[in-house]
């Protein structure tokens, strides 16, 4: 038994020993395929598979708007071989939902951002309106007659559009969808949608849908033609961001290395040109950065959610 016990302490000191990663990589995110996390994931991971020199696999767990993976990967082993692919949204449900099963600031080491990004706002190519001014004008013309699709109750396109009608004074009928409101705008059913600009990106160059404005404070590089709602709706800002966070207590190295490893790849010119096909900006930040991105959107959200009613 005691050479048993000797040879078994001996084995477990040599893969304590062996350099991360030995191993594939997951990287998990919570939502369906071609959904944006899903696009980004996949197109920084055969570049990021070199850097590591280990395949990045990625999974999903898709489900209460990316809850369910943040949720199981808060539980695995801080070993560095389980990664999150965190979206804008996870600030929203840490600053509105009471009963998440983990907490974001306590339980995830933050590693970096990947992409930063507005959304857009859109309407149907048959729709009579070409400004975002001529939309409010007549939704205040019309009060609680025009409406609006976002992705769910409480996610951060909703807050999106609650934020524009708040600082308008305009009502609108909020509609959620399970990520298929651009769709249901082409089709006819609402009359102005919320969307990321990577999943309304088909109907866009199909000419089916109209960007009537994005999101930021300033023009987006992917949309230079198109206004800022600041320029309609002045101190308007919604963007969003998505980033990798491995479990809490992961190792600062395996973190840094990490980090490292992501600023290597958003840096290379063809990753780079690819994440911005997508209507992002390949944005990386260290750990620290990003944590206090978070914990900045948290607030903001929190503060925008005891004006609303987010039913």
């Amino acid at each position: 038994m005691k050479v048993l016990f000797l040879v078994a302490s001996v084995w477990a000191c040599v893969a304590a020993a062996q350099p991360w990663p030995s191993k594939p990589v997951q990287l998990w995110h919570g939502f369906a395929a071609g959904a944006n996390p899903d696009i980004i994931a996949r197109t920084l991971q055969p570049a990021l598979g070199e850097r590591l020199g280990q395949p990045v696999v990625i999974d999903t767990k898709p489900g209460a708007g990316g809850r369910i993976a943040t949720a199981f990967v808060a539980k695995q082993p801080p070993d560095g071989y389980s990664l999150i692919m965190l979206t804008g949204g996870d600030s929203v449900m840490a600053a509105t939902v009471n009963d998440l099963p983990y907490d974001l600031l306590r339980d995830f080491a933050f590693v970096s951002t990947t992409t930063l990004f507005p959304f857009v706002l859109l309407v149907s190519s048959e729709a009579p309106y070409q400004t975002l001014a001529q939309f409010i004008e007549d939704a205040k013309k019309r009060p609680g007659k025009l409406s609006y699709g976002h992705s769910g109750i409480a996610s951060t396109l909703h807050l999106a559009g609650e934020l524009l009608k708040e600082q308008t004074g305009i009502d609108m009928l909020h509609v959620p969808y399970r990520g298929t409101q651009v769709q249901e705008l082409a089709a006819g059913r609402i009359d102005m949608a919320v969307s990321t600009p990577t999943a309304a990106m088909p109907l866009i160059k199909a000419g089916r849908v109209r960007v009537l404005a994005v999101t930021s404070a300033k023009r987006d590089p992917s949309f230079p033609d198109v206004p800022a709602v600041d320029e309609s709706v002045p101190g308007y800002e919604v963007t969003s961001w998505l980033g990798l966070a491995a479990p809490a207590r992961t190792s600062q190295a395996i973190v840094d290395k990490l980090s490292a490893e992501v600023r290597a790849v958003l840096a290379r010119e063809d990753v780079a040109a690819r994440v911005r096909a997508t209507g992002a900006e390949p944005v990386a930040m260290t750990g620290a950065e990003f944590r206090a991105r978070v914990e900045s959107d948290i607030a903001k959200w929190r503060r925008l959610a005891a004006k609303i009613s987010l039913q």
